[in-house]
């Protein structure tokens, strides 16, 4: 299946079409990602566990869309925003890496002005914002801060981290180290729960281990899962592929003990 076809594909499970690269369609872009596109660490342990060094552990661009439409996967924000870069750019956007310090990835996309677009941090954004504005966003879950200064931005959630966004966007070059870094078994982030995050029916919902997770006037709710519960819960209602969180856990056991 050639470039053109998978992304065809990629767009259908959007539920998107193909316009001309505007603002308008950019931020139709983001939200069917944001509600369709998981945050996931099954994947995550899988290619660290298969995939290649010399690859940085990453998936083929080609893997990735065929993952996300055909096993309902995404990743973390390392491989959503690498993924979602070549979407626009085939789509003619004129996009570029931003790097936010400790360790996440997000998108610049150039129009009338630059904009600041992420969809890898299970955050309320679902469109993109002026990279050099300040904004919160807010939903029943967090409240979400983008604080613009003089030589950086400051991004913090409640509850949550705060973090640095650099203004000035980087090469993919530049980013090995940290995505190299997000790959170690005891401390990685992403390492330490088997999780899915996602959207269904418009409403925020996770599973982490034998939880379930949701989310009410800012107070995560936490429900035990039987074995059962999990899988109707990742096959039924995330809609993904149970073999790769079986796999995953196969891997954790291993690596996590």
């Amino acid at each position: 299946m050639n470039q053109d076809t998978k992304l065809a594909k990629f767009l259908n499970f959007l539920e998107v079409g193909v316009e001309a690269p505007t603002l308008a369609y950019l931020n139709k872009l983001v939200e069917a990602h944001q509600k369709k596109v998981r945050w996931e660490t099954f994947t995550k342990f899988i290619d660290f566990e298969e995939g290649k060094r010399e690859n940085y552990y990453l998936p083929s661009i080609d893997s990735y869309l065929d993952r996300v439409v055909d096993q309902g996967t995404g990743g973390t924000c390392w491989t959503l925003a690498r993924g979602f870069h070549y979407v626009l750019d085939a789509l003619g956007f004129q996009v570029e890496y931003l790097y936010m310090d400790p360790g996440h990835l997000c998108l610049q996309v150039m129009l009338d002005q630059a904009y600041y677009v992420d969809i890898g941090y299970c955050a309320p954004l679902f469109k993109a914002y002026p990279l050099h504005h300040s904004f919160t966003a807010e939903n029943e879950w967090e409240v979400f801060r983008y604080e613009v200064h003089k030589d950086n931005i400051l991004v913090s959630r409640e509850p949550g981290p705060t973090k640095t966004l650099g203004k000035k966007p980087v090469t993919f070059e530049a980013l090995i180290p940290h995505i190299m870094d997000s790959h170690d078994w005891q401390d990685g982030f992403a390492f330490r729960h088997l999780k899915v995050f996602g959207y269904i029916d418009d409403k925020p919902y996770q599973v982490k281990e034998n939880k379930l997770i949701t989310f009410h006037e800012k107070t995560m709710i936490e429900e035990e899962l039987t074995d059962e519960e999990i899988r109707y819960w990742i096959e039924e209602k995330f809609r993904m592929d149970f073999c790769l969180y079986e796999r995953a856990k196969e891997i954790y056991d291993k690596r996590k003990g």
